[in-house]
């Protein structure tokens, strides 16, 4: 015990010490126009002292504690909050990536991926290159409302944050093949029937919508959507290997002007872009 004790008092005086010193230094250095020191987190006399392991109740009551004052933490340190946002937001991403690249290494289906998007419905706005909301998974395109039975379902619709323009989602799976196996012609590969039969399935949806859009407002009690020029986005699949297939399927995508064709892959990148993009020191300052 005496023993113990006798190594908490060191550990106490030598925190105290560096303390002491950085204070008295920042003290004559402010009056000298000098740099000012920091005491470096590893030297705080609390975890020099006690070096505890933190409880997850503990945590837990931290975090509801910065959440219930985060108006006043904002006012007074906004530089740590902000600082408590980005780390949270990076961890979040980090985790959604390793996810989503486990899912990329199994056999799923389509449902298991639309749970995914639920779950984090901003993977979606990452298709596009505008502010976009979720208006609703699941979407009933054809009937008389959004929640209906039509026959026509879009597993997502989403509109323009600014001018309620509403968009089309449609997921398919990573396994999804987008091109046929032969070539068409030398080194030409046309598109697979799943790919174009998708593209078929969201310009069908897109027409019905486009029928349907206001007897859809009027049931459904939505007047803040508008169908000027439906955007419409198919998720499918992933990027051939080979360089005369991916250039088949570039030509291919690049003339489909109505339907913006991105791969489980391009998505994971821009994931990927979106966490070294917040990893960054300048957006964290």
């Amino acid at each position: 015990m005496r023993k113990v004790c006798n190594r908490v008092t060191e550990r106490a005086r030598k925190a105290a010490r560096i303390t002491k010193e950085t204070i008295t230094y920042n003290h004559l250095a402010l009056r000298l126009g000098k740099e000012q020191k920091t005491i470096q987190a590893s030297n705080d006399i609390i975890s020099k002292m006690l070096r505890l392991n933190i409880s997850t109740s503990d945590k837990q009551s931290a975090l509801e504690l910065v959440t219930q004052d985060k108006s006043a933490i904002s006012a007074s340190n906004p530089e740590i909050l902000g600082k408590l946002r980005s780390d949270i937001e990076l961890v979040t991403l980090e985790r959604l990536i390793e996810q989503f690249e486990n899912l990329l290494g199994k056999r799923t289906t389509e449902e298991t991926w639309q749970q995914l998007f639920n779950e984090n419905p901003f993977m979606l706005s990452l298709t596009f290159g505008y502010p976009a909301i979720k208006v609703r998974d699941q979407a009933s395109v054809g009937g008389k409302r959004l929640s209906g039975d039509g026959e026509k379902i879009a597993d997502y619709l989403l509109k323009n944050g600014i001018t309620n323009n509403l968009a089309v989602i449609e997921i398919k799976k990573p396994s999804t093949q987008l091109l046929n196996k032969t070539a068409y012609r030398g080194a030409v590969y046309s598109a697979s029937a799943d790919l174009s039969g998708s593209v078929t399935q969201v310009l069908d949806q897109q027409y019905h919508l486009q029928q349907n859009i206001a007897s859809i407002k009027v049931n459904s009690r939505t007047y803040d959507i508008e169908s000027y020029a439906i955007h419409c986005v198919l998720v499918i699949g992933t990027l051939p290997e080979d360089e005369d297939m991916r250039k088949s399927l570039e030509l291919y995508r690049r003339n489909s002007k109505d339907v913006e064709i991105v791969t489980f892959d391009e998505l994971l990148m821009k994931l990927k872009q979106l966490k070294q993009f917040l990893s960054s020191e300048d957006v964290i300052e």
